[in-house]
């Protein structure tokens, strides 16, 4: 027959001993055993708390059929006044510590949110170029007009129809592309300009293009 273990010797013992001195506040045997994650269930700690408490190495209170159990007091190490307010000190400096890094998170967050959501730098060079191409072509069929070269009736209607549409796709997508960089720009740290340089983006005033004379009559 294995040898009995002596009272108090075990690890369990121990275990629920040193929980309830470091916790510092009152537990029953349910709450000891779930806090332990198991190491012992709840009828084995209320045997091993009531040991400790017979041994004078815990305190014990008796409501009716409900036991509570918590570290005597006596054995507790009170920090000073000066050691308190350091350590609430670093607790608030931990706090903003928390609250600035899920700032943080939340704005990167957004931001992969965005540029997951929109167009490939690729894209929108492709886009751009594009786009720059079709005023170009825009500004040299309009030149032709207001040099007053002779051109026929259809030709000229022919050019005023197909100028007014790119002008008209031109507002379009400088709408869209508008929609593109507000929603890329959100949660960028930086400026727009940055954000366009960074992206290699020339604006309509960076080439001197205004739609509204380009589209006037």
């Amino acid at each position: 027959m294995a040898p009995k273990k002596a009272k108090g010797s075990s690890s369990e013992e121990k275990s629920v001993l040193e929980y309830l001195v470091k916790a510092n506040r009152p537990y029953s045997a349910n709450d000891i055993s779930s806090q332990l994650h198991g190491l012992v269930s709840p009828a084995q700690a209320k045997k091993l708390l009531n040991d400790l408490a017979d041994d004078g190495k815990i305190q014990r209170k008796v409501n009716g059929k409900q036991q509570i159990f918590y570290a005597n007091q006596m054995d507790i190490e009170v920090p000073s006044v000066e050691e308190a307010e350091e350590e609430e000190e670093n607790i608030k400096k931990l706090e903003q510590q928390v609250n600035a890094t899920k700032d943080e998170n939340k704005a990167l967050a957004g931001r992969l949110h965005n540029l997951t959501n929109a167009r490939t730098d690729d894209q929108m060079r492709e886009r751009i170029a594009t786009l720059t191409a079709e005023i170009k072509q825009n500004e040299e069929r309009l030149a032709q007009l207001r040099s007053g070269e002779v051109i026929s009736p259809e030709e000229k209607k022919r050019i005023e129809t197909e100028h007014a549409a790119m002008v008209k796709q031109w507002k379009a997508r400088k709408r869209m592309f508008k929609n593109i960089i507000d929603a890329m720009s959100e949660g960028y740290p930086g400026k727009l300009r940055d954000l366009y340089d960074e992206l290699g983006i020339e604006t309509d005033e960076d080439v001197q293009a205004d739609v509204s004379i380009i589209g006037a009559k």
